[in-house]
C-alpha cells in the first residue's frame, strides 16, 4: 500500500481508505470529490452491498442529464475574470477567515478580476466588502454565492437532482468497492448527497464563468474539487494551499498545479506520497510545483524564554468523536499526562487546556473534570480565544499532532508531541523527531526537567526553534503581499522538483 511508510494508526481506517482511493480514482477520477464523505465512514456500521442498490439509476442518470441540458440553454449571463477564488464553503473558524481575506486582498492588489465564490451567509462577508472598499479594490471582485438557483428551473431542480447525483456516486463506489472487501456503511450515503450538492452547483454554474487561473483553499474540499478539475481539464493553472498538518491520504491526489506547503518537509512528504499514490492508482502523475509558504493560518510570532510563566499548554484533548483514526489511546494520555503533572511536586503554576475550534462536537467532560479538581492549577481555554494569547502565557506546549505544536515550535515555545506505542503517527511531522517526539514516561521527565532547570529550558527551546523553522519555510509566515499571488498566478510550466523526491 502506498502509504505504508506514511503513517500508522491502530485501526484499519487509513489503510481501508487509501485502498479504497486507489480503486475509486484508477475506475473514475471524478470520485475525488466524494473523498472526504468517504474517509468520514466509521467501518462501525453495516457495509452496502451492490444487491440492496436501486435498479433505476439509469432512468436517474437520464434526468440528470436532461435537466443539464436545459440549464445550459437557459439564458444566463457570462462572467469573465482573471481568477476564480474558491474557498472552503464553511466559515466557522476565524483563523480560517483570516486567511480568506488576506488572500482575496492580496490577488485583488495584483490588479487581477475576480470572482470569488462567497456564500450570503457568510460570517466574514462584510468585513470582505469594507476591506476591499478600504483598499480601493471593491470594483475588481464580483462575490458570487453558488447556492443560489440560475433560474426557475435550477431553483425548482438543483436539490433533488443533486440527492440523485449523490445516490448514483456513492452507488457506483459500492459497486467498485465491493469486489474488494471495501463498500462503504449506508450511513455514508447522506454526506454523499451533501457533497454532491456543491458538485451540482458547481456544474450548473461552469459554463457561465470563464478564468484564467483558480486559488482554492483546498484541493479536495467539497465545492473546490470538482472546481480545480475543471480547471485543469480546460488548461488553466490551479493553486492549492496545505490545509494543516498532513495526517491522511485525503491530500492526493494532488489536482493542483501549484501547492503551497508551510516548508520543505510538508512538500517533500506530499510529494512523495502523490507521486505513490499515481503509481498506486496506474494513472500519468500530473506535475506539480511545491511552493513553500511558510506558516498559511496560524501567526508565527516569536516570543522571548518564557520559563518563568511556568505554564504548560495542553492540545489535542480530547480528539473527535469516534477514535478517529486511533488517536483516543493517546488523548487518554495526555489527560493521565495533565494529572499526573499536577499532582507531582513540580513548580507548575498553570496548566491551560486549549480544545480543537470544532469542539462543540466533543466531549469534554473529563477536561471539565480536571479543572473542577485543580482549580487554582487548571483552566480550560476557549478556540474562540486567540491562539497567541495562549501561547504568550505558556512556557511549554503538548499535544499529539497539532498545528497548534509545530507553530509553538517555531514561535520558540518547547513544544511536545506526545506518541505511544500503538498511536497515531504522520511522517509529516518527522522533522521533529526525537527530540520533541517523546513517549508518556519520557515526556513527563522533559517537562519536569524543563519546569525545573532554566538550561534544559534554553536547550529545549533552542530545538523547538530549530525545527519549527525547518517545518514552516525558515520560520515565517506568509506572504500575502501583490508580488507574492503574482508569482503563483504565472502560467510557467511546471515540474514536480526531484529534490521533493528523496524516495527516488
Amino acid at each position: 500500500m502506498f502509504i505504508s511508510d506514511s503513517f500508522h494508526s491502530p485501526l484499519e481506517r487509513i489503510t481501508t481508505f487509501a485502498e479504497s482511493q486507489v480503486h475509486l480514482y484508477h475506475q473514475d477520477v471524478s470520485l475525488q470529490d466524494y473523498f472526504l464523505p468517504l474517509q468520514l465512514d466509521t467501518l462501525t456500521h453495516p457495509r452496502a452491498n451492490s444487491g440492496s442498490l436501486r435498479a433505476n439509476g439509469r432512468f436517474r442518470t437520464w434526468a440528470i442529464r436532461g435537466a443539464d441540458t436545459v440549464s445550459r440553454f437557459s439564458p444566463h449571463r457570462k462572467t469573465k475574470a482573471d481568477v476564480l477564488l474558491c474557498w472552503d464553503p464553511y466559515f466557522v473558524r476565524q483563523s480560517e477567515n483570516r486567511f480568506f481575506l488576506k488572500t482575496l486582498l492580496g490577488l485583488a492588489q495584483t490588479g487581477a478580476k475576480i470572482v470569488c465564490f462567497l456564500p450570503k451567509g457568510a460570517s466574514c462577508r462584510g468585513e470582505a466588502h469594507a476591506q476591499l472598499r478600504a483598499a480601493g479594490r471593491s470594483a475588481q471582485v464580483t462575490f458570487v454565492d453558488p447556492a443560489v438557483p440560475l433560474n426557475s428551473i435550477d431553483a425548482r431542480l438543483r436539490s433533488k437532482l443533486a440527492r440523485v447525483r449523490g445516490r448514483l456516486a456513492w452507488e457506483k463506489t459500492v459497486q467498485i468497492l465491493e469486489p474488494y472487501g471495501l463498500s462503504p456503511s449506508s450511513d455514508v450515503k447522506a454526506n454523499f448527497e451533501h457533497t454532491a450538492y456543491f458538485v451540482e452547483s458547481w456544474e450548473r454554474l461552469a459554463p457561465w464563468i470563464e478564468f484564467e487561473a483558480v486559488v482554492a483553499r483546498i484541493h479536495w474540499h467539497a465545492l473546490c474539487s470538482p472546481v480545480c478539475r475543471t480547471a485543469l481539464q480546460r488548461g488553466k493553472p490551479v493553486i492549492t494551499f496545505q490545509q494543516g498538518v498532513i495526517g491522511h491520504s485525503l491530500d492526493v491526489p494532488v489536482t493542483a498545479s501549484k501547492y503551497v506547503a508551510f516548508g520543505q518537509p510538508s512538500a517533500s512528504f506530499l510529494a512523495r506520497l502523490n507521486h505513490e499514490f499515481f503509481r498506486a492508482a496506474e494513472k500519468p502523475e500530473p506535475p506539480v510545483e511545491y511552493v513553500l509558504g511558510g506558516s498559511l493560518v496560524d501567526t508565527v510570532v516569536p516570543v522571548a524564554d518564557q520559563f518563568e510563566h511556568q505554564t504548560v499548554l495542553l492540545v489535542d484533548v480530547p480528539v473527535t468523536p469516534g477514535d478517529f483514526y486511533g488517536m483516543e489511546g493517546q488523548s487518554q494520555a495526555l489527560l493521565k499526562m495533565a494529572a499526573r503533572l499536577m499532582e507531582a511536586d513540580l513548580p507548575l503554576r498553570r496548566l491551560i487546556i486549549r480544545p480543537h475550534p470544532y469542539w462543540s462536537n466533543l466531549d469534554l467532560e473529563e477536561c471539565k473534570r480536571l479543572v473542577r479538581e485543580h482549580p487554582e492549577k487548571c483552566e480550560l481555554s476557549h478556540p474562540a480565544w486567540n491562539l497567541a494569547e495562549d501561547l504568550g502565557r505558556s512556557s511549554i506546549a503538548i499535544g499529539i499532532s497539532s498545528g497548534v505544536l509545530t507553530v509553538a515550535s517555531a514561535c520558540g515555545i518547547p513544544a511536545i508531541f506526545l506518541q505511544t506505542q500503538q498511536g497515531f503517527a504522520t511522517a509529516d511531522l518527522a522533522c521533529f523527531s526525537p527530540h520533541q517526539t517523546l513517549q508518556p514516561e519520557a515526556a513527563f521527565s522533559e517537562i519536569s526537567k524543563m519546569l525545573r532547570d532554566r538550561h534544559a529550558y534554553e536547550n529545549a527551546r533552542a530545538r523547538a526553534l530549530q525545527n519549527g523553522r525547518e517545518y514552516y519555510d525558515h520560520g515565517k509566515n506568509m506572504d500575502f503581499g501583490a508580488a507574492f499571488f503574482d508569482r503563483l498566478l504565472r502560467a510557467e510550466a511546471v515540474s514536480t522538483s526531484a529534490q521533493h523526491r528523496e524516495d527516488e
